[in-house]
């Protein structure tokens, strides 16, 4: 664990957020193979809190991946073993490093252990009173400390997945993590990882809370699952710190709007798939920012496919390739934005996205992007996009153009893949009110 490698194992080795649903055939489900949380932050000392539940009677293989917010490089990521109906529950917290850990006390197996050394990011553990021990891992920059845009204040913002890699054989005990561990470090994982695990069966599903402590204020998230996303007779079973397996390893079709998709020629295939399950030509949800109450709304805005289009070049759907040289990774893609009152009364503004001098122009760049409205932060971040807003209450919608590449039977889809929610805070007095409401989306096919 001395090169960055292997401490990238530990680094691509670490954590995990109300569940909306999405893919043998992938379709949206409430429970299923593949969890995707659009958003954690842990700016000006806000929380996320986040569980992965296992809703069956089997032990369960998964593997968790942080990425941060401009890219999906990612952060942190590692095995968790479930057990039957099993809950893995961690919290997010800025560290003094300025970046972000994964805390938790819970005794669910996770390989590599969280609160190890991996210098100079060092894990810490502590036995509480309640014999339970309390584990923190930081998050690492090691996939994007050379670019531009290379401080580690970059993982206080981003957005996770969790896989299910498989079903593990009763005859393994996955609650004693010192038996799990030996397998991959000396026993029968270490050189064949399909030894008494099967393929992927779904069931799992996901929680995900903001929380300012300060404020005592907070706002429950919602998490997305994805169902029929493995291939049959495939061994999704990985070791600790590979990247493997991710979402392009799934199958290559998905049923949007009731029509079956196919990308099997496709390069990317999987991703396409999954791309055009979450695709949305328009986005549409509320906006409070009224005087009399102190409201506040961040949008959340989240392209969790984004990074499987944007490397090296871009392809469809995305139209700009991502760029380490500039500070915002130059990958922006054009959208525009409708805003309106409660009486559907609507102002495009002077710009194409927003009013010109607003903080945003045409684009939106990240993988995950809040915009905040008025200038006023409801998930009090810092990394957003400020957007005029002349109402005081109403919606917004926002519209893409882009479009998928057509399918193998010339079925093609608008928009791009998108997730999110709008984030309201009301303050009254000493005391805060918080809530999120999913994001409406118009998917759009044709052929």
């Amino acid at each position: 664990m001395l090169s960055k490698p292997k401490t990238l194992a530990l680094a691509v080795a670490s954590a995990t957020l109300a569940s909306s649903v999405a893919l043998a055939d992938q379709t949206v489900s409430p429970t299923g193979q593949v969890l995707l949380y659009p958003f954690y932050t842990t700016e000006n000392n806000a929380n996320t809190y986040m569980h992965v539940t296992n809703n069956t009677s089997d032990q369960k293989a998964v593997k968790v991946r942080f990425m941060e917010a401009q890219n999906s490089s990612v952060v942190l990521e590692f095995n968790v073993y479930l057990g039957p109906h099993d809950i893995f529950p961690v919290a997010l917290a800025s560290n003094d490093f300025g970046g972000t850990s994964v805390i938790t006390n819970d005794s669910t197996c996770t390989v590599p252990q969280l609160g190890t050394s991996n210098p100079p990011y060092d894990g810490t553990q502590e036995l509480l009173a309640s014999g339970a021990t309390l584990r923190s891992q930081p998050f690492v920059p090691y996939l994007f400390e050379t670019e531009e845009s290379g401080d580690i204040s970059r993982t206080l913002m981003g957005h996770l997945e969790v896989i299910e890699m498989g079903v593990v054989s009763d005859t393994i005990d996955v609650a004693n993590c010192e038996v799990v561990s030996d397998l991959w470090s000396s026993g029968a994982w270490a050189s064949n990882t399909a030894t008494n695990v099967t393929g992927p069966t779904g069931g799992l599903s996901g929680s995900s809370l903001f929380i300012v402590p300060s404020l005592a204020y907070s706002m429950s998230m919602p998490v997305t699952a994805i169902d029929g996303w493995a291939k049959s007779g495939t061994n999704y079973h990985k070791g600790p710190g590979v990247l493997a397996p991710d979402l392009d390893d799934g199958v290559s079709k998905a049923v949007v709007n009731g029509v079956t998709v196919n990308y099997t020629s496709k390069t990317n295939g999987s991703a396409l798939a999954m791309s055009a399950l979450l695709a949305s030509q328009s986005i549409n949800n509320e906006i409070q920012t009224e005087d009399t109450l102190a409201a506040e709304t961040d949008w959340v805005v989240t392209f969790p496919t984004k990074k499987y289009f944007t490397k090296d070049a871009a392809s469809a759907p995305f139209t700009v390739a991502y760029d380490s040289t500039k500070v915002d990774g130059g990958a922006c893609e054009p959208m525009t934005l409708v805003r309106r009152d409660r009486e559907s009364n609507s102002s495009n503004g002077t710009g194409n996205f927003v009013p010109n001098g607003s903080g945003v122009k045409d684009t939106v760049c990240g993988v995950v992007n809040v915009l905040s409205f008025n200038s006023k932060s409801a998930l009090i971040t810092d990394t957003n996009k400020d957007v005029s807003y002349s109402f005081q209450a109403g919606s917004a919608t926002l519209n893409t153009s882009q479009k998928l590449p057509k399918d193998d039977n010339n079925v093609e889809i608008k928009g791009l893949p998108i997730l999110g929610f709008a984030g309201t805070r009301i303050v009254n007095g000493p005391m805060s009110y918080g809530y999120a409401v999913e994001h409406k989306s118009m998917t759009v096919t044709s052929s």
